[in-house]
C-alpha cells in the first residue's frame, strides 16, 4: 500500500482502519463498492413446493460472518415453518456443525460448497438471504460480497447494523439487526415472515440500490476515472 499511488477498499471504515493501521495517508485510498456480476446474480423466478419460509446464507465461514449465531437463531424459530440452508464450507463450519449438533437444531441444512451456477438456483427458492453477524472489528467494516450478490438477485436481506453497511444501505433497503444476538436475528427473520409487504418492499428497495451503486457497469465507470484522474 505505500508504494501504490492508489489503494482500494470497498468502504470508508476499511479506509479509515487502513490509514490508521499502516500509517498511510487517507488521500490515498479510494473507496470502490465491491458490486457483484449481475450477467451472473439477476432476478430469477423458481417456484418452490413444500411451502416452508426458506433463510439462506452462503459463505466461508470465516469469524466476521458469525454463522454460530445463524445457527443459534434458527433453534428460536424451530416451531414457525422456517427452514435454513447454510452454504459452503471453510474455516470454521465444522465449529457451526457441533454447535448444531450440540443444541439439536432441526430446521437448518448444511449444503457444501457449489459452483455459481448452482449457487444462484438454491438462492433463487430463498425467501430471504442473510449477509453477516460475527462479532468482529472486520464486521463492522465489512460490506460482503454476498450482499450485493443477493441484492442483485432482487431478494430481502437480513445483515449486522453496522457502519459499513450504512455507507450504502439503510433500514428501507434491509432488515438490520444487531450484530452476534441471535434474538435480534430472529425477530428480524419473524418479522419479514409475517409482512409479505414488508419483505417485497426491501427486496426491490435493495435491488434497485444495487442497480444504481453496485453494477460492474457503474463501478467500472468509477473506476476508470479514478484512472484517468491518476495519469494525467
Amino acid at each position: 500500500m505505500k508504494l501504490a499511488d492508489v489503494v482500494f477498499c470497498g468502504t470508508e471504515q476499511d479506509i479509515n482502519y487502513s490509514s490508521q493501521e499502516f500509517h498511510i495517508k487517507k488521500e490515498k485510498f479510494k473507496r470502490i463498492f465491491t458490486g457483484a456480476e449481475d450477467n451472473i446474480f439477476h432476478p430469477l423466478s423458481i417456484r418452490k413446493s413444500d411451502g416452508q419460509f426458506i433463510v439462506s446464507f452462503h459463505g466461508t465461514f470465516i469469524p466476521v460472518q458469525g454463522v454460530e449465531y445463524i445457527v443459534k437463531a434458527a433453534k428460536l424459530l424451530e416451531s414457525q415453518n422456517i427452514k435454513f440452508l447454510i452454504i459452503g464450507r471453510g474455516q470454521e463450519k465444522n465449529k457451526a456443525l457441533d454447535l448444531a449438533n450440540q443444541i439439536a437444531v432441526k430446521n437448518v441444512e448444511f449444503l457444501d460448497f457449489m459452483p455459481k451456477e448452482q449457487l444462484i438456483l438454491e438462492t433463487a427458492k430463498a425467501d430471504v438471504c442473510l449477509g453477516i453477524f460475527g462479532d468482529t472489528p472486520r464486521t463492522q467494516r465489512s460490506i460482503p460480497l454476498k450482499v450485493y450478490e443477493c441484492t442483485a438477485m432482487k431478494k430481502p436481506i437480513i445483515t449486522a447494523d453496522t457502519p459499513a453497511i450504512r455507507e450504502l444501505f439503510n433500514e428501507r433497503d434491509m432488515m438490520l439487526v444487531k450484530a452476534a444476538d441471535p434474538q435480534s436475528l430472529a425477530d428480524g427473520i419473524l418479522k419479514l415472515k409475517n409482512n409479505p409487504d414488508l419483505l417485497a418492499k426491501l427486496a426491490s428497495n435493495g435491488y434497485n440500490k444495487f442497480i444504481k451503486f453496485a453494477t460492474p457497469q457503474v463501478l467500472g465507470g468509477e473506476l476508470k476515472k479514478i484512472i484517468m484522474e491518476l495519469i494525467r
